[in-house]
């Protein structure tokens, strides 16, 4: 088992990137795309990301061809994730044919190939960002990629409302949605068990002594956007899925599933119900079965594409 120090929470969330762009559904992000394209033909549209992590979202609304002009602000809670955000932008902007030009410690412009993008990186809480920025409705289109199954997903969406135009979208992304397969099996009944109570670690997560979290957040938002007068303009799955080739696992992906099986082990190791020495047993097997290639894992999510709705 790879010992705790051996984990970068900035590696994970690089090795993700690719099982992102796998995962995030493509009809979903194709009407985003166009809705961009007729509503903001010629005019910067101004993009908050939160949770923006180490800017992976970032990269791929540029590689993927999201906007052409944007004022792109992305907040993360983390310093770390911001300052690796820093230093990477620059080199991937490079490589991609850009032109980087630094406006502040914090801001960097990139023009090249018909686009010019402003990207402001800035540490912080969203809860306080947000309080701080309250009806000021400045933003066309707010992102969140793997961020609203860690909150409070009603009080998350009541605030972020605050923030955007009346016409601005919300693209909510990776929204865990109540299943995690680890196969091949190892034993069905203790497999089960761990499932069942690392979800449970989900739902009992609390922020400020408030419960924060949902295992079934996916399902659970098409109902938390009705309470909210939101209308979903599309919806669409967003599994993650990771299993090696014969060349094994692709990019950095069997980092990402030692990171994952790591967070397991984090979560539950002392929790009564598990047996510590049959739990250790397991987590160590899993890691196992990475080094072997032999690891399959899926997880299932859901994004969503809204805006606010009309009275």
């Amino acid at each position: 088992m790879f010992d705790e120090s051996n984990y970068s929470f900035a590696r994970y969330l690089s090795s993700k990137k690719s099982v992102d762009n796998r995962a995030l559904n493509r009809v979903v992000w194709q009407r985003l795309q166009s809705i961009i394209a007729s509503e903001h033909s010629g005019k910067p549209s101004a993009i908050l990301e939160i949770g923006a992590g180490i800017g992976t979202m970032f990269e791929r609304s540029l590689e993927w061809g999201l906007f052409k002009k944007a004022y792109y602000t992305a907040i993360d809670a983390m310093l770390e994730n911001i300052l690796e955000a820093r230093a990477r932008i620059p080199g991937w902007a490079y490589n991609a044919g850009y032109k980087v030009e630094e406006i502040a410690d914090n801001e960097l412009r990139l023009t090249g190939s018909g686009s010019d993008v402003t990207l402001k990186l800035e540490d912080g809480d969203f809860f306080d960002f947000a309080r701080k920025n309250s009806g000021h409705h400045a933003w066309d289109l707010i992102i969140a990629n793997a961020f609203l199954d860690l909150v409070d997903a009603g009080r998350t969406l009541q605030i972020t409302m605050n923030l955007i135009k009346p016409s601005g979208l919300l693209y909510f992304t990776i929204n865990f949605d109540g299943s995690t397969v680890l196969e091949p099996e190892i034993d069905a009944e203790f497999d089960a068990l761990v499932e069942r109570l690392y979800h449970r670690t989900m739902d009992d997560r609390l922020i400020d002594g408030t419960i924060s979290g949902d295992s079934k957040t996916g399902r659970h938002f098409f109902e938390v956007a009705r309470k909210n007068s939101v209308e979903i303009l599309e919806s669409g799955s967003s599994d993650w899925t990771v299993f090696a080739g014969k060349d094994g696992y692709r990019e950095d992906e069997s980092y990402f599933l030692h990171f994952i099986v790591h967070t397991m082990y984090s979560a539950l190791k002392e929790r009564p119900e598990l047996d510590r020495q049959r739990f250790n047993r397991w987590i160590k097997e899993r890691h196992s079965q990475i080094e072997d290639g032999k690891l399959v894992y899926i997880a299932h999510q859901l994004d969503f594409l809204c805006r606010k709705a009309e009275n």
